[in-house]
């Protein structure tokens, strides 16, 4: 590299990597032990992307020397056990230079315990906060003699949502944190404590299961089996992360893990198509006229009209930008893309989905109506532009059918049946929606080029477009 950077090497792949182990003065108040990030494949990518990350990694151990040595910038009804221990035995470590004869340290000790109430036999301060508690314990009796705390559920959730931080947006952490949090408080109502994750058992993870599946709702209903299933899929997540990230045994297992939500006897699998289904054509007919008659806002039609085109997921269409649409050429097509203000679901969803006939016509007419704008629809971005979007569609869906397996992502569905109706290969099928093939050499092998081909013959064909 034509400059030397700090913390940064080269992969065995070639990439550049910035990678700095957490500095033993902050190792118990940062709770994983090294900051890594890839900065880019090429030499000017890392150095254009080194000193930001480098100056919030240094921003960040600051942070931690402060929570280390100053108790009273942390926030004490927050501090998990295992976290008051981190700042304790830095602060004790810190108070220790000044304790080096056996009559210092009893006066540090007594100088810590004067504002508490003592015990009269054992003199040890019976109201202190639970870090004062800690460090006069580690003073008295030597770091060593002091067993770290395990890590707790609270710990793991922590850790998960400091994490996420670094990935998602604003919003979306906040959506996350709301559901994190109801999976973490019924988990912890189950144990009736806070366990400590490398206690948990398997027997434990079904209690917390039956738990969840109990619980009853405000309006009288029980959660959901597809909620609860959520709820766990969440607690495997933030346990598998401070599986990661926390040092525990190579032996721990997370109990979580396959879990299976039990179905009623007699019970078929409910699978997706059970949940949802296609609109009959008398309402899709309904519900496209009234949108396109009595809605006022124009992006709100066009998002209508390119789902309905193309089968995308709402999220899909929402975050495009008019850099990911193509109207000319041979193949006119959207790219569904990762991106700050849409995450994609899954490596399979990344794909160039085909625009012909009036979906085409839609993607055009957003096209000239973005006036310059990043986005297509910035009306629908932001804090409140998914559910804005999505409640404004499902009112005229609703106004048209009353079947609750009537809804907007039902348009995947018909075009998942207009796709059979039209003898559409599987493969091509996959590639329009976004599916997982199961055929390692149609996922792996192959140019994007004749992909786009075969899928846009597959969508004329499906649509009835010459």
């Amino acid at each position: 590299m034509g400059l030397i950077l700090k913390h940064v090497e080269k992969t065995k792949s070639g990439r550049w990597q910035y990678r700095r182990r957490v500095p033993k003065e902050v190792a118990e108040v940062i709770d994983k032990r090294e900051f890594k990030r890839v900065l880019g494949d090429t030499e000017r990518e890392a150095l254009k992307v080194y000193p930001q990350f480098h100056a919030e990694v240094e921003r960040a151990i600051e942070k931690a020397k402060g929570d280390a040595g100053h108790v009273a910038a942390a926030d004490r009804n927050e501090l998990t056990t295992r976290q008051a221990f981190g700042i304790a035995r830095a602060r004790a470590a810190s108070l220790a230079h000044d304790a080096d004869t056996a009559e210092k340290r009893e006066a540090i000790i007594e100088a810590l315990s004067a504002p508490y109430d003592l015990d009269e036999e054992t003199l040890d301060p019976l109201n202190a906060t639970e870090v004062d508690r800690m460090v006069i314990n580690i003073l008295r009796n030597g770091a060593e003699a002091t067993k770290r705390p395990d890590p707790t559920l609270e710990d793991a959730k922590k850790l998960y949502f400091s994490e996420k931080q670094r990935t998602d947006t604003p919003e979306q952490l906040r959506s996350l944190m709301g559901q994190v949090n109801r999976s973490i408080l019924l988990t912890q109502e189950a144990f009736g404590r806070d366990p400590v994750l490398t206690e948990m058992t398997r027997e434990d993870a079904r209690n917390v299961r039956d738990h969840m599946l109990d619980q009853v709702k405000v309006n009288g209903e029980r959660i959901s089996a597809a909620s609860v299933q959520k709820y766990l899929n969440l607690l495997k997540a933030v346990i598998n992360t401070a599986a990661n990230e926390m040092g525990l045994p190579a032996t721990f297992k997370n109990p979580f893990n396959d879990l299976k939500i039990p179905k009623p006897k007699g019970a078929p699998d409910a699978g997706e198509g059970e949940k949802r289904e296609p609109l009959p054509p008398e309402v899709l007919k309904a519900v496209r006229n009234r949108i396109l008659s009595r809605v006022r806002i124009p992006e709100a039609r066009l998002i209508w009209r390119l789902l309905e085109g193309t089968g995308c997921r709402l999220s899909e269409v929402r975050g495009l930008r008019v850099e990911d649409v193509t109207t000319e050429g041979e193949t006119p097509h959207i790219s569904v893309a990762w991106h700050d203000e849409r995450r994609v679901k899954a490596e399979s969803s990344f794909r160039c989905v085909p625009l012909v006939g009036d979906a085409l016509e839609a993607a055009r007419e957003a096209v000239a109506a973005s006036e310059g704008d990043k986005f297509l629809f910035v009306r629908y971005l932001g804090k409140n532009g998914a559910d804005n979007i999505s409640s404004l569609l499902m009112g005229h869906v609703r106004k048209e059918t009353a079947n609750p397996k009537h809804v907007v992502h039902s348009l995947r569905h018909n075009m998942k049946d207009w796709l059979r109706e039209a003898e559409v290969s599987k493969q091509d099928q996959d590639l329009i929606l976004g599916h997982a093939s199961s055929d390692v050499g149609d996922r792996v092998y192959g140019g994007n080029v004749a992909r786009l081909r075969a899928a846009t013959r597959a969508m004329k064909k499906a649509l009835g477009v010459d």
